[in-house]
């Protein structure tokens, strides 16, 4: 029997009172009534003073329970803030001194306007009968969802970190916020009472937002699993969610049933949707991995929306279940397109290996093959170097020996000595290089050898040479610059010698710029046009002069003209210490 409290008072009706069948929702009889309703249960104990048990598997929302005039229990609170016994099921022992032949259980529940009140089932027996059903109700209620609550939030954190970890991986940071969301939303059948908030219906909006966020995220999970992008879709999802967000926080408290009925069937669409699409993607693809995952999926959402429905008559708990299986199911996903990307890595990592081994040898091969060319330029660029020191050296000695024969009456014993040693002297030159030039002290003793050997050639044939020379360095230079300006210049006289046909010759050393110094010899011969020796590369002494002084950094400037011809070699040096 059950019958309203009018009076809000606490007292139990004596009229009003209608036979009713549990559970029960009083909004069936008593439309637009909240405040507390009186269920009244009579009952006959056969074998008085044996131990009997009562349990209730819920009270929505709050309530007490009485056996005939004597409390058994009561929540902690029966006004607003109520307390939350909605999804708690409850048991006690029967005090065999309250007991009599014939008894009643009073149980006074206290609902709400946001939530459907009522009584759920009540039973009355031996402990060993009632023991089992009470704990069995405790496992659906309270433990299985508590298990997919540290499911649910473990999932959520594991896959958070892993996203934290490798941001590129949206699939990773989408599958953690709707792992965290459905958590916060599912800890509604947890809450026994309305802490923090100053109302128990804050509770419900809030879960009920959580739940709506879940929707989207979910499917940007899908997405983003399967590396497909829906951007009109993405573009409209959120911002439905976010409307029908506002709708839970602003409806009317006695609508909040209402909303929660029609976010719940959507939300299980949604779901049976994107699993669809996931088995279908995965057929399409090729990829045995999905089509499973998509299977198991559409089969999960299918069978939670039927018992949803109504069409499978399942336990709501065994209905709520579901989503954290859809969640171990993706989580399983996850993990094997991650092993999967792990072989693909392995095998690139194998064939970049091999692509290494092959390039280091081939790359050795080419080393091997650089070094002897270096090694055969290194032997040429020395063959060559010896060619124009040979030139220079002792071809200037031989052209100055031969010059002086043809224009004289021969060489006498002494003279013809005289020539053997000069020639081995330059021999000695060109094989030392420039370790036995001496560190000069003036222009003029550095040039005072090559002036007398070549002033009394000129003498004998009639040219005449002047000699500019100044008495200190313009600065320092090294033995190889000056072993190079050497060269230079006994090629310069012997082409003067050879094919200049001049009457006057000049030889003089000056300063340059940025501490530099210029070599340079004139005459007044026959002179040749410069850009077609150059182009036409005759003759060794030309290239070799060119090649020595740009070899030590320096410039080389030749300017010709019929009656006069100028080279200038310069060098730069470092400058004079003080």
């Amino acid at each position: 029997m059950a019958a309203p409290e009018r009076a809000g008072d606490g007292v139990r009706p004596v009229d009003g009172w209608l036979p009713v069948s549990l559970p029960d929702l009083w909004q069936r009889h008593w439309p637009g009534f909240f405040g507390a309703v009186w269920y009244r249960l009579d009952w006959q104990a056969d074998c008085q003073g044996e131990p009997l048990a009562l349990s209730i598997d819920r009270m929505v929302m709050a309530g007490e329970v009485w056996l005939n005039d004597d409390l058994i229990w009561r929540d902690e609170s029966l006004v607003e803030p109520l307390s939350r016994s909605w999804n708690m099921p409850r048991y006690w022992l029967l005090p065999v001194s309250a007991q009599s032949h014939g008894n009643s259980i009073w149980v006074r529940v206290v609902g709400s306007e946001h939530a459907p009140p009522g009584l759920g089932t009540v039973r009355v027996g031996t402990p060993e009968q009632v023991r089992p059903e009470y704990r069995h109700q405790l496992l659906l209620q309270r433990d299985l969802v508590f298990i997919t609550l540290v499911i649910s939030l473990m999932l959520g954190v594991l896959f958070l970190t892993f996203w934290l970890l490798r941001r590129q991986e949206h699939a990773f940071g989408w599958f953690a916020l709707a792992s965290s969301l459905w958590t916060l939303g599912l800890s509604n059948m947890l809450v026994t009472s309305s802490w923090p908030f100053a109302n128990g219906e804050v509770w419900d909006r809030l879960s009920q937002v959580m739940l709506v966020l879940y929707c989207p995220a979910m499917c940007m999970f899908v997405w983003a699993f399967i590396g497909q992008r829906r951007v009109r879709l993405e573009r409209a999802i959120w911002p439905v969610a976010l409307v029908f967000c506002v709708v839970v926080v602003v409806v009317p408290t006695a609508h909040i049933s209402l909303v929660q009925l029609v976010s719940a069937v959507s939300l299980r669409l949604v779901l049976l949707a994107i699993s669809v699409q996931l088995l279908w993607h995965g057929y399409r693809v090729r990829q045995r991995y999905l089509t499973l995952l998509g299977a198991c999926m559409s089969g999960l959402a299918l069978y939670e929306f039927l018992a949803f429905v109504g069409v499978l008559k399942v336990p709501e708990v065994y209905v709520l279940l579901s989503t954290p299986f859809i969640s171990a199911v993706m989580f399983m996903g996850l993990a094997m397109r991650f092993s999967s990307s792990l072989k693909r890595i392995e095998r690139f990592n194998d064939e970049l290996q091999t692509r290494v081994d092959k390039t280091r040898a081939e790359l050795t091969e080419t080393l091997q093959r650089e070094h002897q060319l270096a090694a055969d330029n290194i032997r040429l660029n020395e063959r060559l170097r010896l060619t124009h020191d040979l030139h220079d050296g002792l071809g200037s000695s031989l052209m100055r020996s031969i010059t002086r024969m043809e224009h004289g009456d021969g060489l006498k014993g002494g003279q013809f000595l005289s020539v053997l040693k000069t020639l081995r002297s330059d021999l000695r030159d060109v094989i030392d290089g420039s370790s036995a030039v001496p560190a000069w002290q003036s222009p003029q003793e550095w040039l005072a050898p090559l002036r007398r050997r070549f002033i009394d050639l000129f003498d004998d044939l009639g040219i005449e040479s002047h000699w500019r020379l100044p008495e200190q360095w313009p600065g320092t230079f090294t033995p190889p610059q000056l072993l190079a300006l050497t060269r230079f210049l006994e090629e310069a006289l012997t082409n003067v010698l050879k094919h200049a046909g001049a009457t006057r010759l000049e030889v003089g050393v000056c300063a340059a710029a940025e501490r530099g110094l210029n070599l340079w010899v004139r005459d007044n011969g026959r002179g040749f046009d410069v850009d077609e020796v150059l182009a036409a590369s005759a003759g060794v002494g030309m290239s070799s002069m060119r090649m020595r002084i740009e070899r030590m950094g320096g410039q080389l400037r030749i300017e010709s003209r019929p009656g006069e011809t100028l080279l200038t070699a310069t060098l730069f040096g470092k400058p004079v210490s003080a």
